[in-house]
């Protein structure tokens, strides 16, 4: 008679199909578990292992396939092209030389923040908004991790600004603490690779262009404000004709170290090109009489001495998240004869999404259409 069916043990465990593919959801199972934003702020280290294991992935898949248990192996088709380009790609990056550089200066700043100055390589050009990717072999591991730069491309040297919030960016700031320079007597030195692009570059494509910034996702338009300010100081022809900077923060305190960058910014604005907004958004959802006190201190403040009580700067201060349908519907009728305006977000996600849902609805009228470019942190 007929052959009774295998049971299920056996094409799992007793076929190599069926053994490559338990052994492929046991691994892309692991790599999705440490590719999660949970495990990648608590072990960075065990992420980067992790995500190596796709050399295992696509050796066990091409062995799954090859056996042709169901049809004729076709997977080549589909994997030659991309290993080519992923090939080449990983030798233009083993080509690339990463340098090593010296750090002229360390400073530890409110909310974690860690500023690096150090000297830029010879040759070394980049765009404002642009990132690299430092190690330092004073912590103990060879792994890098990718950092906006918040220097503009015309200074000498290069600066960024480090937040603490895993093991490696706490271990950094810990490194480069004073205590820890005076027993070293010297900057430990930083190994650099770079730079690599990113879609806030564009902001110069617009003659209008909005940059949101929130938390420690105001470090590229850190550069890019410089930048842009620089280029008008000497003429340079730019498509960009004003730029509007909405930063939004919970305290007053959370990121000083941006206050300095914007009052050089309102410093060296000579074109007044930029328009700064910044948002307290801690001070809205504690609305009582202190909070009431200081609104109108500061209304006060900003129109008798033109300055920000909180600030100290000339951008005006608000209370509360951003009405961005509001603000983009302003824009309109500022700049009716703009038929574009870019604008850039980079922070946490409920703060991008705000943004992408007020460009959309703002797209939905036949006027200036809004284009958003995001990064989450």
């Amino acid at each position: 008679g007929s052959e009774l069916p295998e049971k299920y043990y056996w094409w799992f465990f007793e076929t190599v199909p069926g053994m490559t593919g338990v052994l492929l959801l046991v691994v892309l199972a692991i790599m999705y578990v440490f590719a999660s934003h949970y495990f990648r702020r608590i072990s960075f280290r065990g992420f980067w292992i992790t995500h190596n294991l796709y050399v295992v992935m696509y050796t066990l898949t091409i062995i799954h396939g090859s056996f042709a248990l169901i049809q004729t192996p076709r997977f080549y088709i589909y994997f030659l092209p991309p290993a080519i380009l992923y090939l080449l790609d990983k030798l233009v990056s083993l080509s690339r030389k990463k340098v090593e550089i010296a750090v002229v200066k360390a400073e530890l700043l409110p909310s974690g923040v860690t500023n690096l100055k150090f000297k830029r390589p010879q040759g070394f050009m980049y765009k404002s908004g642009q990132w690299v990717r430092i190690a330092c072999l004073a912590l103990g591991t060879d792994e890098y991790h990718p950092f906006t730069l918040t220097s503009a491309p015309h200074e000498d040297t290069l600066s960024l600004h480090i937040r603490a919030v895993g093991p490696w960016t706490t271990k950094l700031r810990e490194t480069y603490s004073p205590e820890s320079i005076a027993e070293l007597g010297v900057y430990p030195k930083l190994y650099l690779d770079g730079p690599f692009g990113e879609g806030h570059q564009e902001w110069n494509n617009f003659e209008v262009s909005v940059l949101v910034g929130g938390g420690i996702g105001v470090t590229p338009f850190a550069s890019i404000l410089k930048d842009l300010v620089f280029k008008s100081s000497v003429n340079f022809k730019i498509t960009c004709k004003k730029v509007y900077f909405i930063w939004v923060m919970r305290t007053q305190h959370q990121f000083e170290w941006v206050s300095d960058i914007i009052r050089e910014v309102e410093m060296n604005d000579a074109n007044n090109l930029v328009s700064v907004h910044i948002y307290i958004t801690q001070l809205a959802e504690k609305f009582d009489l202190r909070t009431t006190m200081l609104y109108i201190c500061e209304r006060h403040f900003q129109k008798v001495l033109n300055r920000s009580l909180f600030t100290g700067l000339r951008s005006v201060t608000h209370f509360g998240r951003p009405p961005f349908v509001p603000f983009f519907n302003s824009l309109q009728e500022v700049h009716p004869e703009v038929g574009k305006i870019g604008v850039f977000s980079c922070g946490p996600p409920g703060l991008t999404k705000n943004v992408e849902k007020a460009c959309q609805q703002i797209n939905k009228r036949d006027q200036a259409h809004f284009i958003h470019h995001y990064e989450n942190f």
